[in-house]
């Protein structure tokens, strides 16, 4: 999965990051927040982590940890041969 651009908004600051999955990663302009504005969407953030060495903040959005059920049938014993 590769990063995409996205619009980032706390409160009434707007700034440009970049987006893979559940990870956001965007310069540190922005106030901590319990959540934050992704493409128009709100989203609750998991975790938030400044980086002093770039000044860039890394965020896991909530969610991270759920995984999809998976609709496949078993595949042990089911060849009859």
């Amino acid at each position: 999965m590769s990063w995409k651009q996205v619009g980032i908004t706390a409160g009434k600051t707007t700034i440009e990051g970049h987006q893979r999955g559940f990870e956001l990663q965007f310069p540190n302009k922005l106030k901590r927040s319990n959540s934050l504005i992704v493409d128009g969407q709100t989203v609750d953030v998991e975790s938030w982590e400044e980086d002093q060495r770039d000044d860039v903040v890394h965020v896991t959005l909530a969610g991270a940890g759920i995984k999809e059920k998976s609709d496949d049938e078993p595949n042990e014993g089911a060849d009859a041969d």
